[in-house]
């Protein structure tokens, strides 16, 4: 007895609370050579992208092109969503190591690859924003943008071509090795892996939700509605109501409650409905001065969005499904414990 109080005595609990906050800590950092390069190679990619998107920023801000009755209108908006792509990546990616979760790193993958589509996207409205007539009297001031710009933006999507290269090999490195980790979390039944996996796919749909629903919110509010449109204030509510919502969805899924998903469903679908007609709304004939000049990169988010939760909503009935079937038991085990373990016996006291 006396010997467990002295285990259990201020200066131990210290020092196993210390340690306890070490191993917590060292979690955060990547622990194999692969995972160093993934990290890097996500790091990298940000500074030279962000440096040269900070750098046509700076140039295309000052200039006449940049008005709101031409087609430049949106640029600096467009800039500033891809800074933030790059941003959004690069937690992913350290999100991804921290909890070596396998689904995370394919969806880094698909991530760049849209932020490569986007830059081209992006390349071929600046382009376009900066043409003008031979004779007119900006001709020159065009033609030096246009030579200056072009360099920058196809820089920048090489760079993220060149890296997504680098993603799909170092992913492969990853996938294999963070199996291990699902493996002795989970277990070897493949039953519960396989609804491990759903879940950790559902969980990255959320994270794309928010970052494409944002990103289209954003464009719509600043280059699309007026502080008098009956929509501009639903859709300032509706942003930080939208996170809260999907962040909900993982408390449903987690601790299976039947009652939150079927709200997240109705959500979802309505989510759905609101980008097929905000879609229609950008074609429609009637609109067209409203969407002249944000039409393409609208489309993407609004697509891309659209394409997301269509899979989200699929994902979610699968875990749905798997309810009530033992995963959710694996899931709730990584709650914090304290562990006191006597030296001599190597008998341990859990506290849940």
């Amino acid at each position: 007895m006396d010997d467990f109080e002295e285990h259990l005595s201020p200066r131990k609990l210290s020092e196993s609370h210390a340690r306890e906050r070490g191993e917590t800590r060292l979690r955060f950092l990547p622990r194999t050579g692969h995972s160093i390069y993934y990290l890097a190679l996500t790091f990298i990619e940000a500074i030279i992208v962000i440096s040269l998107e900070a750098a046509v920023f700076g140039i295309f801000f000052g200039t006449k092109f940049n008005s709101p009755d031409q087609l430049g209108q949106g640029i600096p908006i467009y800039l500033i969503i891809f800074i933030f792509s790059q941003v959004f990546q690069v937690f992913l990616a350290l999100d991804a190591v921290r909890a070596q979760n396998t689904i995370q790193v394919i969806g880094i993958v698909l991530f760049n690859l849209c932020c490569f589509i986007y830059s081209i996207f992006q390349f071929r409205q600046i382009n376009n924003s900066i043409q003008v007539p031979p004779d007119s009297p900006d001709a020159a001031t065009s033609a030096w943008l246009e030579s200056v710009i072009r360099k920058y933006m196809i820089a920048a999507s090489v760079i993220i071509g060149v890296c997504e290269l680098g993603y799909c090999y170092l992913g492969a490195r990853l996938y294999q090795e963070f199996g291990w980790r699902i493996y002795k979390k989970i277990g070897a039944d493949p039953e519960i892996r396989n609804m491990y996996r759903w879940y950790q796919i559902f969980l990255m749909l959320l994270k794309l939700d928010i970052f494409f629903f944002l990103g289209f919110s954003i464009q719509f509010l600043v280059l699309v509605l007026h502080s008098g449109d009956v929509e501009y204030p639903l859709t300032i509510i509706a942003l930080p109501l939208t996170c809260l919502f999907l962040l909900l969805a993982v408390y449903a899924v987690k601790h299976e409650s039947r009652q939150l998903i079927y709200i997240f469903f109705v959500g979802t679908a309505a989510a759905v409905a609101y980008f097929i007609f905000k879609i229609y709304r950008i074609y429609d004939p009637s609109q067209a001065t409203k969407y002249k000049y944000t039409k393409d990169f609208l489309t993407f988010f609004a697509s891309v969005s659209l394409t997301l939760l269509i899979l989200t909503i699929a994902n979610g009935i699968v875990c749905w499904l798997n309810f009530d079937k033992g995963l959710k038991a694996h899931l709730l085990r990584d709650a914090p414990t304290m562990e006191y373990s006597r030296n001599a016996g190597d008998r341990t006291m859990t506290l849940d």
